[in-house]
């Protein structure tokens, strides 16, 4: 037998106590999920999901199918689309989620308790979707019209271009196909769901209605699912036990 040198034995404990790490750590699960993404708007909010989309794809842990559809229809009138298209086409996916916003719609109140009823999941946002992105920059207190919201958005990337370039130019509009990518490398996503969720607790004890709640936003809720399969297949599996044993 060969005798090894004190360099060749260091180097064989090296790579034993690597295959020990290794194998102690725990399994990755790998988790198969479908999403159904059904937005009012039919520009901003399909670029941001896609996007999105985009990058979780890149992820060889996770098997995730997220059909984004921009339906261009107005609170109620999505969630009814919506709901039919998931009863009448026989389409089953594991989360369904309807994205639209505040505006001046009259049955906003009534869309989010529709979709309640169908058991769709809602990401509202009061004023407008434009919120969330802000969220990513600035905490937002005061209530907001959607066309300031829109400008401070504007402000904000702008701002953080001209950290790196002073002579750059920064239009918003609704149909920016690298929102995605601005509010995500230039903003905060971790600033903006905390933001988020403080909005939420300012609203938690109130008896307000949704149309009432300005600014606050859902949309976090629905990014966080997607960012985390695991937790989101464990609701899933929760939710067709409960299902199984009310039958």
């Amino acid at each position: 037998m060969k005798k090894l040198s004190l360099e060749e034995i260091a180097q064989e404990e090296e790579l034993h106590a690597q295959r020990i790490e290794k194998e102690s750590q725990p399994k990755e699960r790998f988790v198969k999920l479908t999403f159904l993404i059904a937005t009012e708007g039919t520009e901003t909010e399909p670029n941001y999901f896609n996007a999105l989309k985009t990058e979780l794809e890149k992820s060889n842990r996770f098997n995730i199918d997220i059909s984004v559809q921009g339906k261009g229809k107005s609170t109620t009138a999505l969630v009814s689309k919506v709901h039919r298209q998931i009863k009448y086409n026989h389409q089953e996916y594991d989360r369904v989620w309807v994205v639209f916003d505040r505006d001046e719609f009259p049955d906003f109140d009534e869309a989010i308790r529709q979709a309640a009823e169908y058991n769709i999941n809602c990401a509202w946002s009061n004023e407008s979707f434009e919120l969330w992105l802000l969220l990513h920059f600035k905490d937002i207190s005061e209530r907001t019209s959607r066309k300031d919201l829109c400008d401070l958005l504007e402000e904000a990337i702008r701002n953080e271009l001209h950290k790196t370039d002073s002579n750059a130019l920064y239009d918003y509009s609704k149909g920016d196909e690298k929102i995605y990518e601005h509010v995500t490398t230039l903003g905060n996503e971790a600033d903006a769901f905390a933001r988020a969720e403080v909005l939420r607790n300012n609203f938690k004890d109130s008896t307000n209605t949704p149309s009432s709640q300005n600014p606050c936003t859902l949309v976090d809720k629905l990014v966080l699912e997607l960012r985390n399969p695991e937790l989101t297949a464990e609701k899933v599996r929760e939710k067709e036990k409960n299902e199984n044993s009310s039958h």
